[in-house]
């Protein structure tokens, strides 16, 4: 069975079990129908269940497709079982007749549609356990356990995002239903998000730019918190992580609760992380200032009515990340000195102590949204977001003036504003077969940098402005869903660069407007197999770092230079799937094809480059008229023996310069994930038992061009983990513990897509402990 490890997997495959199931469960009377509030609806084969309110509405969430058995009960009437198909996310009117004393009809009125959801796009959900084991980590180590999805990385702690090869700018976050915007436009600038607020993580792989914005081009990342409670009472639940690698420790907690009595349709829901890291360790030596602090907290409330409701939500996310001192060097001749050795010059200890070089982050999200149903008219959705961004970067040295150096002030100092508005109208099915939305959005950014030390800016001052306007319907007919769309951007962007010889100000101006389509199909052949297919077009303009970027970017250890002549960026991507689904076996092949015109990449220049600060690596913004991106995701779960179950993943990216023939830099090498799991669902009062071996196989990166690079690709390399968890009856609650170990061969390697892979290796072995805590009232699913 080990040899299976070592094989290049299909892929592994967990089935889509995040749909859901809403409506309306009313009482039929003389003078019409009435709300049936506490009856109760339950799916025996999943053992879960939820009452409905008092306006008798339900919801029931991370349902499986296919065929589920629902029990429906209430008080004076008898309880009813009846079996409907679920294939997507679905709501019912439930009506009961009173003189009869059973179920008259259930009517099921169609798929619901969500304001992120594209019914069509290849996609990938993280929920539950799956989720649970990734507590603790970084919103893009986190998602590294999905087909496709890979890591851009700057040393231990700071992690972004790769969807099928392209990152940064060209994927788009959404935090609660609100674009995430920050200072994300580096290799070390990674999203300023808190993951324990999702209870959901959803990967839009591909151009998802129709519903969500030009620069959606190469994917979306749905990041969503469970709904709030609709019944009266209070619970909440905490999460405790520690890992050895580091010595980290982290504490999250959440509590929400809902009114009752003249308070009933208020819910509230608080919540914050606590973490603390030192000194990150490799198989051999400790990386000396890699420690972390982070400090997050959010709040919600939340007002609902069958037929109305808003929303306020606030969070804040405050970090201090320390950089590797390994990797800010004094001179050409120690920077190739340092490309060349194994291991830092210096060796340093474990310290919780976090010194210069050193990057602070502060977020602030203001969230304001409300919805109405218009009788008969359909549903409109508003959202407006406020985001306040304060980044601050500090080098390695500091002034040899000692009045000035006892100031620590920063030498980049960056404040991003965003404001965002949304409104979506989800109009009536038309003949019951079509559904679909139509919305506006509109996006404004201010950005300003404090020049505290009199060194260069790595970029000017600017101004943006934007709006969107967007239409998607969706046809179901038979085994068939059809869906299309198309959108409209415009956006304006204006600069302020001071010359700093001649103390001139220009103020160079762009603006850009383009057209996204979007189409695509899925057939369900059976339960067991379907097919679905899309194609999309999408634009992003030039970032203002990629246009005007001159200068050191402190936290990226490097020198960047923009190009101010660069011109929007094109793709054109086709992409599709097939499923199959069966008590043993699931398994899910995935294909795409992206064809980027105009594509923008940050280039490694030749030779480093010296300055009064120190001598770095040198890069440059540049353009390539085509290149082309091509891919497979291979999943597959086979369960076997009852409790046993072989997952594997496989993930293949190849990136082209078509113009010059030769490969791209910075694209993901061929990955393999194979885990063997055995699970039992009771042990006595131990419920839910897991325990398994896992192997990670990531490929040298031959493709790519000669002498392209400071330093060669990496060898490949092997990790071994393993993990094994339960759930342990906790007062009325089930508390889920478990262990997990990573690189528990402690292997030396440097991953390729690791910036800092020029100086350092990456982490030896680390094992994790987590604990969730749940308490409080009972009352809902």
């Amino acid at each position: 069975m080990i040899f299976l490890f070592l094989l290049p997997p299909a892929a592994s495959f967990a089935q889509d079990c995040h749909l859901s199931l809403q409506g309306h469960i009313m009482v039929s009377g003389g003078t019409g129908n009435a709300p049936a509030g506490d009856a109760s609806i339950y799916v025996p084969k999943w053992k879960k269940g939820v009452k409905a309110d008092s306006s008798g509405m339900f919801l029931l969430r991370d349902l499986c497709p296919g065929k589920i058995e629902l029990v429906i009960s209430y008080a004076g009437y008898k309880s009813f079982d009846t079996t409907i198909r679920v294939l997507k996310d679905l709501s019912l009117d439930i009506v009961l007749t009173s003189d009869a004393q059973q179920l008259s009809s259930v009517v099921v009125t169609g798929a619901v549609i969500h304001k992120d959801q594209i019914t069509t796009a290849v996609k990938s959900v993280l929920s539950g356990r799956d989720l649970e084991q990734t507590r603790g980590l970084s919103l893009g180590e986190s998602l590294k356990s999905i087909t496709g999805v890979n890591s851009l990385q700057t040393g231990p702690s700071i992690s972004k995002p790769i969807i099928h090869g392209v990152y940064s700018n060209r994927i788009l976050i959404m935090n609660n239903g609100v674009r995430q915007e920050g200072q994300n436009w580096g290799n070390d600038h990674a999203p300023e998000i808190d993951p324990f607020i999702a209870t959901k993580v959803t990967v839009v792989k591909g151009a998802a730019s129709i519903r969500y914005g030009s620069d959606a081009i190469g994917g979306v990342i749905l990041l969503d918190p469970k709904e709030l409670r609709t019944q009266k009472g209070v619970d909440g639940e905490l999460n405790l992580v520690g890992m050895t690698n580091g010595q980290m420790g982290v504490a999250s907690g959440m509590v929400e609760g809902a009114g009752g009595g003249k308070w009933e349709g208020f819910s509230w829901r608080a919540q914050g992380t606590i973490k603390r890291a030192g000194n990150a360790q490799t198989s051999h030596y400790y990386l000396g200032n890699t420690g972390f602090n982070e400090d997050d907290y959010s709040a919600t409330l939340q007002y609902r009515h069958a037929n109305y409701g808003a929303e306020l939500y606030y969070s804040k996310f405050d970090t201090k990340i320390g950089i590797a001192s390994a990797t800010h060097i004094g001179t050409l001749a120690d920077l190739y000195e340092a490309f060349a050795r194994n291991e830092p010059a210096v060796r340093a200890d474990f310290s919780y102590d976090i010194a210069r070089p050193y990057q602070t982050v502060n977020h602030q999200l203001l969230k304001a949204s409300s919805f109405i149903n218009l009788k008969g008219m359909g549903r409109l959705e508003a959202t407006y977001a406020f985001q306040n961004d304060i980044r601050k970067e500090y080098d390695a040295d500091v002034s040899f003036i000692d009045s000035i150096a006892r100031l620590n002030l920063p030498d980049l100092y960056f404040k991003l504003y965003t404001n965002t508005a949304d409104l979506v109208w989800q109009h009536p099915a038309i003949g019951k077969r079509m559904v679909g939305s139509i919305g506006l959005n509109y996006i404004s950014h201010g950005n300003s940098q404090e020049n505290l030390t009199g060194y260069t800016e790595l970029i000017p001052n600017f101004v943006d402005y934007g709006g969107g306007a967007f239409a998607i319907e969706k046809y179901e007919l038979n085994r068939w869903v059809f869906e299309a769309g198309v959108r409209y951007d415009y956006k304006w962007l204006r600069a302020f660069m001071l010359d700093p010889t001649t103390l001139i100000e220009r103020r160079p101006t762009y603006n850009w407007g383009n057209t996204s389509v979007n189409a695509g199909a899925t057939y369900r052949l059976s339960e067991q197999f379907s097919a679905t297919a899309n194609f999309g077009s999408a634009w992003r303009p030039p970032q203002a770092i990629e246009l005007f970027a001159n200068g050191i970017h402190q936290s990226a250890a490097s020198y960047e230079t923009g190009d101010s002549a660069l011109q929007l960026e094109k793709a054109y991507n086709t992409s599709a799937a097939i499923k199959y689904s069966s008590p043993d076996f699931d398994a899910e092949v995935g294909i795409y094809v992206n064809d980027f015109h105009n594509y923008i990449y940050l280039k490694p220049d030749s030779v480093p480059r010296e300055t009064i600060q120190g001598a770095f690596p040198s890069f440059t913004y540049t353009q390539i008229k085509n290149a082309l991106f091509k891919g497979l995701d291979l999943n597959f779960t086979y369960r076997f023996l009852r409790r046993f179950s072989l997952i594997s993943k496989t993930t293949l990216v190849r990136a082209r310069d078509i113009t010059d023939n030769s490969w791209l830099v910075n694209i993901p090498a061929d990955r393999f994930d194979n885990t063997l799991r055995y699970e039992i669902h009771s042990l006595g009062r131990v419920k839910n038992f897991f325990i398994s071996i896992n192997s990670l196989v990531v490929a040298r990166q031959s493709r790519v061009p000669p002498n392209s690079d400071y330093v060669a690709p990496p060898p490949g390399y092997v990790l071994w983990g393993a993990d094994i968890g339960c759930s342990i009856p906790f007062f009325n609650h089930l508390m889920n513990v478990s262990l997990s170990g990573t690189n528990l061969a402690n292997t030396a390697y440097r991953d390729y897509l690791n910036r800092f892979r020029y100086f350092i290796d990456d982490l030896g072995r680390n094992v994790s402990l987590r604990v969730v805590i749940p308490f409080g009232a009972a009352g809902r699913e």
